[in-house]
C-alpha cells in the first residue's frame, strides 16, 4: 500500500514538472546566453547610420553656376540700341513714298519729322531735303492741302480780319496766296489758309532754331546767342512783334536804321516771360555773329531769316522753347 502512494506521488510530481515545462515561453526555453548577441537590435551607432545617411557629394549641385557664355554677353550690352544704320534712311523714304501714294501727305511729313528728330549728321540731309519739298507745297504755296482750309472772300472783308479769324497772320495768308498787296483782295476770291501759329525751339549748344507746326518739322535755322550763356533757358510764349524796331535798351532809344548803334536788324519778336520782355528774337547787321555768343542775351538771326519767321509767329499763341 505504501508503495502505491509513493508511485502515485512520483506520477503527480512528474506531471506537474511536465506541465510547468510546457507552459514556459519558447524563447526562454530555447535561447541560450551565447545566442542573445545575434538577435539583439543594432547598437546606437548603427541606428545613427541608418537614420542620417552621409551627405552625398551631389548635394552642392543646386548652387547657381554662371555659364561662360553669360559672362561674355552681359545683359546691358544686348539691350543697348545700335545707332541708326544708313539703311534706315532708305526705309523712311520708302515709307514716305507709300504714304504719298495713298494720298496721305500729313502722315508722310510726320514720318519724316520723327526720323529727322532721331537722326544727326549727314544721314539727316536726305530726310530734310525730302521734307522741305513737301513743306514748300503744303505750307508755302497756294496748292490745296489737307493742312489748310479754303475761305471765300465776302463783301466787306479785309485780309487782316480774315487772318485774325483763322488764327493766322495777314502776311502769311498773303504769302500763301501770292497776294502782293494786302489791301487789295476781291469778292469771291478763294484763299488758302493754314490755321494756327508756328513754334520755335532753340538748342543753344547747336546754335540752332527749329521751326515746327503741330509737331511737323518745317526748317532749321542757325542763330547767334548771348555772351557768357546769357540767353535764358525755358519754355516761353511769343510776345509783341515789331517791324523795323528801335533799340530801347538805352536812353534815348536808337531808331531803326542806325546799323552801328542799333543791333536789332529788321524784325523783333518778344520772348514773353523771359525777364520783363527784355529778351527777344531779332535780326542783325553783323552776319558773322551767327553761330557765336555776341548778344546781350537775345537770339540773333540773319535779317532774311527773321523776316521769314516773323510772318509765322502769332503773339500769345506761338511757343518758344530754349534748351541748353
Amino acid at each position: 500500500m505504501k508503495r502505491s502512494y509513493i508511485a502515485l506521488a512520483v506520477v503527480i510530481i512528474a506531471s506537474v514538472i511536465a506541465l510547468f515545462i510546457h507552459l514556459q515561453p519558447p524563447d526562454q526555453a530555447v535561447v541560450q546566453p551565447a545566442d542573445r548577441k545575434a538577435v539583439e537590435p543594432p547598437t546606437a551607432p548603427d541606428k545613427a547610420k541608418a537614420v542620417v545617411p552621409p551627405t552625398p557629394p551631389d548635394k552642392k549641385a543646386p548652387e547657381p553656376k554662371v555659364e561662360p557664355k553669360a559672362k561674355a554677353e552681359p545683359k546691358g550690352k544686348a539691350e543697348t540700341p545700335e545707332p541708326p544704320a544708313p539703311a534706315d534712311t532708305a526705309a523712311v523714304l520708302e515709307a514716305v513714298d507709300a504714304h504719298l501714294a495713298a494720298r496721305k501727305p500729313v502722315e508722310a511729313m510726320k514720318a519724316l519729322s520723327d526720323a529727322i528728330a532721331k537722326t544727326t549728321g549727314p544721314a539727316a540731309a536726305p530726310l530734310k531735303k525730302r521734307q522741305t519739298e513737301l513743306v514748300n507745297v503744303h505750307y508755302f504755296s497756294s496748292r490745296p492741302s489737307p493742312v489748310a482750309t479754303t475761305y471765300t472772300v465776302a463783301a466787306g472783308d479785309n485780309l487782316r480780319r480774315i487772318a485774325a479769324n483763322h488764327n493766322a497772320t495777314d502776311s502769311y495768308v498773303a504769302r500763301l496766296n501770292d497776294i502782293k498787296d494786302k489791301d487789295h483782295i476781291r469778292i469771291g476770291q478763294r484763299l488758302k489758309i493754314v490755321q494756327g501759329g508756328f513754334d520755335a525751339e532753340i538748342v543753344k549748344s547747336q546754335y540752332l532754331l527749329t521751326v515746327t507746326k503741330d509737331g511737323i518739322w518745317i526748317r532749321d535755322i542757325k542763330v547767334g546767342l548771348g555772351k557768357d550763356g546769357a540767353t535764358p533757358i525755358g519754355a516761353f510764349i511769343a510776345g509783341p512783334k515789331i517791324t523795323e524796331p528801335p533799340y530801347t535798351a538805352v536812353h534815348p532809344p536808337i531808331p531803326f536804321g542806325d546799323k552801328k548803334n542799333n543791333p536789332l536788324g529788321t524784325r523783333w519778336i518778344t520772348i514773353q516771360g523771359a525777364g520783363s520782355n527784355e529778351y527777344g528774337i531779332h535780326g542783325t547787321w553783323e552776319d558773322d555773329s551767327i553761330g557765336s555768343e555776341k548778344s546781350k542775351g537775345c537770339i540773333r538771326m540773319l535779317n532774311k531769316d527773321v523776316e521769314w519767321l516773323f510772318d509765322l509767329i502769332i503773339p500769345g499763341k506761338s511757343k518758344i522753347v530754349i534748351k541748353p
